[in-house]
């Protein structure tokens, strides 16, 4: 398409001057021009639309609108300029000045046309044909012409709205408030768990050595005045414990956990290899820290032996995690895929052993993918396992009386930590948790609040519609 540049000015003392392709200047007297077209092309129509020079070449035509100079260009860019001060001053220097500043402002080259009436200048840059290039895209979006709403803020269109997020967002509140207050549960602090009159987590205050030492055992009863509804779930909770620190977040390698054992980033240091330049797998600060307590729930039957309570460690990861961020090498069996890798300094058994079961161990186990998604407050609970609903347990944990055989490995000492072991089941809004149904009660009861406030400020001191419409600006 042609790169030749074409000028119309509209609406200045009554009269279209325009430029064809050719340079020449034509002035056309609007209301002629409004009788040659007919109506087709309204003078204040939007830069659709194309009008033929007297030599019958096609230029574009740009609309002024009020108090709007317009630059035109080939192809068709809009540029346009205040015209209101010129207007007043009806001075012919202050428009010449508009159409040097405005159509020469790239500061190219320009000949000077003069008007066939002698009382303006137009300039035009002086560039050969084809050589004039504007990387514009026209479109509504890159151009900022979206259509846009500006909706004018008045009482009458206020006070309802704040009526109306009050009168939702309490009924949706009150639900999720009820929902959450009926999910049962029972939390127990174990951190200051005993073993033959030793504290546990004093045996184990040095990670170092946890190899060294056997594991600490412990007993906890507890008793359940209620059944717990199925489905149930185990969680163990920690206080304390910043993993939304920035050094530990970053500290993993999601290359490795997709099944590269080998992989090691710098971002693992100083997890990164054990003795002998040998890679850590997984290699990182999240995984070496890895929650490792492990919980025996047994049943006491009158008149029986008592009943362990079976659980499950599988559908306990997010399926998106399980499926698309850790995956297992190729290698069969795990063993040999993670040869050449050692474990993490804290742990007591490697990655492929983390499971009984060869699926559900390496990076694929559930577990370790439950921890692996860092909490973003100190005080935070993961799933641990879920009850599997078989034989006594079918419908529901029993009421009763319990034990829970702690195998206390994790240590929380060093940090002023503490470990907590949590019963639960759900409901339809998730776990026992009323801080959202708090929230949306808050902001509703401040929403009937506000507008109750608003509403007598209106009656008592404002302006009618009628008062509005009689308000003359100076």
């Amino acid at each position: 398409m042609s790169s030749t540049v074409s000028y119309v000015i509209l609406s200045w003392e009554d009269k279209i001057y325009k430029t064809c392709q050719d340079g020449e200047i034509h002035i056309l007297k609007i209301k002629q021009w409004r009788a040659n077209v007919q109506e087709e092309m309204p003078v204040q129509d939007e830069i659709k639309s194309h009008v033929q020079c007297i030599y019958g070449k096609q230029v574009k035509l740009l609309t002024l609108w009020p108090n709007y100079f317009c630059e035109a260009e080939w192809p068709p860019h809009l540029h346009c300029q205040n015209l209101l001060t010129v207007r007043k001053a009806k001075s012919i220097a202050i428009f010449q000045g508009i159409l040097d500043r405005v159509i020469g402002r790239r500061g190219v080259p320009c000949t000077k046309l003069k008007l066939s009436v002698g009382q303006s200048v137009l300039c035009r840059p002086q560039m050969a044909r084809g050589e004039y290039q504007v990387n514009r895209p026209h479109s509504k979006f890159r151009q900022q012409k979206l259509n846009a709403w500006q909706p004018i803020l008045t009482a009458g269109s206020v006070l309802p709205t704040f009526f109306v997020i009050g009168l939702a967002f309490i009924p949706i509140g009150v639900a999720l408030l009820i929902a959450s207050n009926n999910v049962q549960e029972l939390v127990i602090d174990y951190t200051d768990c005993v073993m033959e009159e030793k504290l546990c987590k004093d045996e184990i205050s040095d990670p170092t050595k946890i190899m060294e030492n056997p594991p600490c055992r412990c007993l906890v009863a507890f008793e359940l005045h209620h059944d717990f509804s199925a489905p149930v779930y185990i969680y163990y909770g920690l206080s304390g414990f910043y993993q939304n620190h920035r050094r530990y977040v970053k500290s993993r390698d999601d290359v490795q956990l997709l099944g590269n054992p080998k992989h090691v980033s710098s971002d693992c240091f100083p997890f990164q290899y054990a003795e002998n330049e040998i890679p850590i797998a997984p290699c990182g600060a999240i995984a070496n820290s890895m929650f490792n307590d492990t919980f025996l729930i047994k049943y006491k039957i009158v008149d029986q032996s008592d009943a362990v309570v079976p659980l499950a460690y599988d559908e306990i990861a997010w399926p998106s995690d399980l499926s698309k961020k850790f995956r297992n090498p190729d290698s069969v069996p795990l063993s040999a895929a993670f040869e050449g890798t050692s474990k993490p300094p804290y742990w007591r058994k490697p990655v492929y052993e983390l499971s009984n079961v060869s699926s559900a161990s390496g990076f694929q186990n559930e577990s370790l993918i439950v921890w692996m998604r860092s909490a973003a407050l100190p005080n935070f609970r993961k799933l641990h396992s879920r009850v599997l609903h078989v034989d006594n347990f079918a419908n529901a944990l029993p009421k009763g009386n319990y034990t829970v055989e702690i195998t206390y490995n994790y240590p929380v000492a060093s940090f002023d930590g503490r470990k907590r072991f949590i019963i639960s089941n759900a409901s339809w809004a998730g776990g026992k948790n009323s801080f959202l149904g708090i929230a949306y009660i808050v902001v509703g009861t401040v929403c009937i609040v506000m507008g109750c406030v608003f509403l007598f400020v209106h009656m008592k001191f404002g302006h009618s519609l009628t008062e509005m419409a009689a308000i003359r600006s100076p």
